[in-house]
């Protein structure tokens, strides 16, 4: 899993290099599909999109939860808002991550890993907050009193992306839609979840 998380770190750094000596994409992305930080603040922009755009929030670092509460997350963010930045974020992420990973699993102790399973109690409720790869992932559980859930609410990072999407399409050409939209990459079901 290390060796692989290496791996891909090193083909998307490959990508990047290809993607900076390249002027025609360059000229292609920068400028393109901008979301100002203003506008990503107003709109509560948020995971790459937002960070493109100058929003330095992270759950892991922010409201850390294990195990993220024992790392140093670092949050990469832009303020170009374009989709040369959220490329640029997601290559940046991916770095992160590869790291992430080789500290999460040089942490672990030796032998099986797991925990028993629980039951939560009746009439109980919760929230839990976690960082995916499109942003926060904030989900609602309430518990009736024989157990059973009573309420059930996800909300899913791409709520807030599409949004943004909407502005920062404007001032753009119409050939310009693919590249904006595949930068956003919001999801249409809520697959996150």
């Amino acid at each position: 899993m290390k060796d692989s998380a290496k791996l891909l770190a090193a083909e998307v750094a490959g990508i990047i290099t290809i993607l900076e000596d390249s002027e025609s994409l360059e000229d292609r992305l920068m400028g393109t599909g901008r979301l100002t930080p203003e506008s990503a603040a107003n709109l509560g922009a948020v995971g790459y999109v937002g960070k493109a755009s100058g929003q330095n929030f992270d759950v892991r670092r922010n409201a850390a939860y294990a195990p993220y509460d024992r790392l140093e997350v670092k949050v990469p963010t832009y303020r170009a808002g374009d989709v040369a930045a959220r490329a640029r974020i997601r290559a940046d992420e991916i770095q992160i991550s590869s790291q992430l990973i080789g500290d999460l699993l040089d942490s672990l102790p030796p032998g099986p890993y797991h925990r028993k399973w629980t039951s939560p109690q009746s009439a109980c409720e919760g929230i839990g907050f976690i960082e995916g790869w499109r942003g926060e992932i904030i989900t609602y559980v309430r518990f009736s009193d024989n157990g059973c859930i009573a309420r059930f609410f996800p909300r899913d990072p791409s709520w807030l992306i599409w949004p943004a999407l909407e502005l920062l399409l404007q001032d753009n050409i119409v050939p310009d839609f693919p590249v904006c939209n595949k930068s956003v990459n919001g999801s249409y079901s809520g697959q996150d979840l």
